[in-house]
């Protein structure tokens, strides 16, 4: 049975699009990346497949992890 995980994250365009592009060849053959612009909001969406949940759950943990250390350092440099 395929296992699917979906990440929405909504925020500032540049700043979703330079984290995600910082994971996204670690593991590019696992998830899909989709961004859609509604009204004024900007929206990525991450859609992980896999065989099992919990090999979905750990990409989807790796990739979280991956783009909180992404934004926390933006952060910093942008400071």
């Amino acid at each position: 049975m395929e296992s699917v995980i979906k990440i929405i994250w909504r925020g500032n365009q540049s700043e979703i699009i330079r984290a995600i592009e910082s994971v996204k060849p670690d593991d590019s053959d696992t998830f899909t990346i989709e961004y859609a612009t509604v009204e004024r909001d900007f929206f990525a969406t991450i859609t992980i497949k896999s065989m099992s949940l919990s090999s979905a759950k750990a990409t989807a943990d790796d990739i979280l992890a991956c783009l909180g250390a992404a934004s926390v350092t933006a952060d910093i440099l942008n400071d």
